[in-house]
C-alpha cells in the first residue's frame, strides 16, 4: 500500500529537480523570468507559475522552454526504445499502427424492433 505514495514522492522530487535545474540555467544566462518567458513565447505569469511549480503546463510549452536552453535533442532519451527479440512470426506481420480498441465490459442488449 505504501508503494503509490513512494512513487508520488519520487515524481515530486523529479519535478522539483527539473524546475530547479531549469531555474539555474536561466540564472546562468542572467535572464529574468520575463526574459525567459519572452524567449519561450509565454506570458511572464505563466512562466513564473511553471518555474514555481504551480498550475499545469502543456507538453508543447515545456518543449519550448527546453528548446530555449537547447535541451530538446535530449528528449528522445527520456523514453527508451522497445527492445524485444523478434520472432519469425513477428517479422512476417506488418508493423502495428495503433492499439486495438477494447471491447465494452457491459455490452448493451440488442434493442427490440
Amino acid at each position: 500500500m505504501n508503494e503509490p505514495k513512494l512513487v508520488a514522492q519520487s515524481d515530486q522530487l523529479a519535478v522539483r529537480t527539473l524546475l530547479e535545474r531549469l531555474r539555474q540555467h536561466r540564472l546562468d544566462q542572467n535572464w529574468s523570468q520575463a526574459e525567459m518567458a519572452r524567449r519561450a513565447g509565454l506570458s511572464r505569469p505563466a512562466y513564473q507559475n511553471f518555474e514555481n511549480g504551480y498550475g499545469n503546463i502543456t507538453l508543447a510549452n515545456l518543449v519550448r522552454i527546453l528548446g530555449v536552453h537547447g535541451f530538446t535533442a535530449n528528449l528522445a532519451e527520456l523514453v527508451p526504445p522497445v527492445t524485444t527479440e523478434p520472432t519469425l512470426e513477428s517479422l512476417l506481420k506488418p508493423a502495428r499502427q495503433r492499439a486495438r480498441a477494447r471491447a465494452p465490459k457491459n455490452p448493451k442488449p440488442p434493442s427490440a424492433p
